[in-house]
């Protein structure tokens, strides 16, 4: 399994245990609660309303990767003059880097400090 289909298989996990506490909390809207309860439970409603949102907002972005192909892209077949044009420049690139290299790493790191000196 990938990474994007344990994704999925972890948003369809936490749906099911968002959905009781949604609807549970639907149902607290609908009893005759006192005010501060029922503003607790619509603070709380809207906290895990948004979670759920969320969460199906995700599931759907990773469905939509998973039908364009995902983790792959497909080699573009392009016409022969175009594709000649980029083996080309290609070429002049990598003849143009070959002109540079890259500065060896330092391979050791040495600071002093110097002496201190006085604030005016």
């Amino acid at each position: 399994m990938g990474a994007v289909e344990a994704a999925l298989a972890e948003i369809a996990a936490s749906l099911a245990v968002l959905s009781p506490q949604l609807e549970g909390l639907r149902d607290f809207q609908r009893v005759n609660l006192k005010s501060d309860a029922r503003r607790e439970v619509e603070v709380s409603l809207a906290e895990y309303a948004r979670r759920e949102q969320l969460l199906v907002s995700a599931r759907t972005a990773l469905e939509g990767l998973l039908g364009d192909g995902y983790p792959t892209m497909a080699v573009r077949t392009i016409e022969q003059v175009a594709y000649a044009d980029l083996v080309e420049n290609a070429a002049t690139i990598a003849a143009a880097l070959a002109q540079f290299a890259g500065a060896e790493p330092a391979t050791e790191l040495v600071t002093t400090a110097g002496a201190p000196q006085r604030k005016r």
